[in-house]
């Protein structure tokens, strides 16, 4: 199954049009150790203004070097998944800073508690297959939030996920808990179970903090997800192609400094351009332009060969509704049916400030639907079934056939918690809509409880290097 949103010419224009920019534009990057790599490398850099230019020659030399692959490895290092291998993963939304209660039908300040049930439940959905911090809890302190938020998914989830670090000295942390798990820092950097994230500040610049992590996730190896977020109309133009011309130009240049750095750096187009909503200047997860732009992305990603991780099961409706219902549906089949390799959100509420149990469960239906969109239909001797259709003949029926049978699970997909006329649970168990059966399946999971991945060993030795981390700020 393919879908191009954008023609060969298109995708050319948008392509080399980045490129100027780059080119004639610059962009700017607060970082003197990087600003040398750039101008050793043959870009003119203006120091003092802390501008960068970047010839094409340059962005070619990155993408020759950039693998084509993005590897992450299981915890116990016996198989690593090739995120870039052709087929579709689905993961959670990132970085919500509320938690819906289902109870009381609203939205409250996440905590470490909420980050561990919701990492266990991520644990246990069959279609989110690596993760992100679902919520950061508040209860934490602002300046070392991402280690304590990371060593809680360190010890819930099996899953591969991504970091994001607020600054180096938190990225040591970061990767002295995955060492803990490991055994130790070779081990961990040898098969890494997780990817760092970078997000660059449109319009092009890249800050003095993000430029010096993202220079260490390439100097150690660790697998990077270069994540770009501009607002259409805000951080970036308007119009479509003007944000996506811009998006890829700051994608670039971070492309370009890890293979500076490391060539061969795996490095994840993960980019999240956001339109906004020029009523009121809000930036819109549930915009339609959202997965159009995610389309494009996909297909800028597939011609450099790199994995791309693009949204998806965005919506700005803060309740369970039918807004809730089209806005994802229809923002995560588009870049699906493009090809992307990771579809992201599952989870998100109200333009990503909330996250929820129920949304994970009913955004894991979702993706079960559209994965088996993509699937396709089956053209084989077996699935045509001539030889049962000339033996039932006309005026039978093919229900008590073996073929049935055996093709039933594999031909039809039957979300676990969606209504079907006849299924007598939303009668008997007095379910008026899709949610109150979401939020059974999540009483059912925290009912049989959320147990560590880890041992005891591991998880005491994390608990110490927390107490040294929260010693820094008291």
């Amino acid at each position: 199954m393919k879908f191009e949103l954008l023609s060969e010419n298109e995708l050319e224009t948008i392509e080399r049009s980045s490129r100027q920019v780059l080119a004639t534009v610059g962009i700017k990057v607060k970082n003197e150790k990087a600003l040398r790599i750039f101008q050793e490398a043959g870009a003119r850099v203006d120091s003092e203004m802390q501008m960068v230019w970047i010839p094409d020659a340059l962005i070619e030399f990155a993408l020759s070097k950039v693998s084509h692959q993005f590897i992450i490895w299981n915890r116990s290092g016996s198989e690593g998944y090739d995120l870039n291998d052709g087929k579709i993963y689905g993961h959670n939304v990132g970085g919500c800073v509320r938690i819906h209660d289902f109870q009381l039908g609203v939205s409250r300040d996440a905590t470490q508690q909420d980050l561990i049930l919701a990492t266990g439940l991520i644990d246990t959905l069959e279609n989110i297959h690596v993760c992100r911090p679902v919520v950061y809890p508040q209860e934490f302190p602002a300046e070392i939030r991402d280690i304590h938020t990371a060593a809680c998914m360190l010890q819930y989830t099996a899953k591969p996920y991504g970091v994001s670090a607020y600054s180096l000295r938190n990225l040591d942390y970061i990767v002295r808990l995955g060492s803990l798990v490991t055994g130790s820092y070779e081990a961990f950097l040898a098969k890494p179970f997780i990817w760092g994230s970078v997000c660059p500040a449109s319009p092009l610049n890249y800050s003095e903090s993000t430029t010096a992590i993202l220079m260490k996730y390439a100097e150690i190896g660790l697998p990077l997800a270069i994540a770009p977020c501009p607002v259409s109309g805000g951080t970036s133009p308007v119009s479509l192609a003007g944000t996506l011309i811009q998006q890829n130009a700051e994608f670039l240049t971070g492309l370009l400094l890890a293979q500076l750095i490391n060539p061969g750096c795996q490095v994840k187009y993960t980019t999240r351009p956001i339109p906004m909503d020029m009523r009121t200047g809000t930036a819109t997860f549930g915009s339609v332009e959202m997965g159009l732009m995610s389309t494009a992305i996909v297909q800028l990603a597939k011609r450099y060969g790199i994995c791309s991780d693009v949204y998806g099961l965005g919506t700005s409706a803060f309740a369970f509704d039918p807004q809730n219902g089209f806005e994802k549906s229809l923002n995560a089949l588009l870049p699906v049916l493009a090809g992307a390799n990771l579809i992201a959100a599952a989870g998100l509420m109200e333009d990503a400030l909330t996250s929820s149990y129920e949304q994970l469960v009913i955004d894991n239906a979702i993706l079960g639907s559209i994965f088996h969109i993509m699937r396709g239909i089956k053209v084989s001797d077996e699935t045509n079934a001539l030889d049962l259709i000339e033996k039932v003949g006309p005026g039978g029926n093919y229900l008590l056939e073996d073929h049935t049978r055996l093709f039933a699970r594999q031909e039809l997909f039957t979300p676990k918690i969606c209504y079907r006329s006849g299924n007598p649970q939303y009668i008997e168990k007095g379910f008026t809509s899709i949610t109150d059966a979401a939020h059974e399946q999540v009483q059912i999971k925290l009912e049989q409880g959320t147990t560590r991945v880890v041992n005891e060993t591991i998880a005491g030795s994390i608990s110490e290097l927390l107490r040294e981390v929260d010693s820094m700020v008291h």
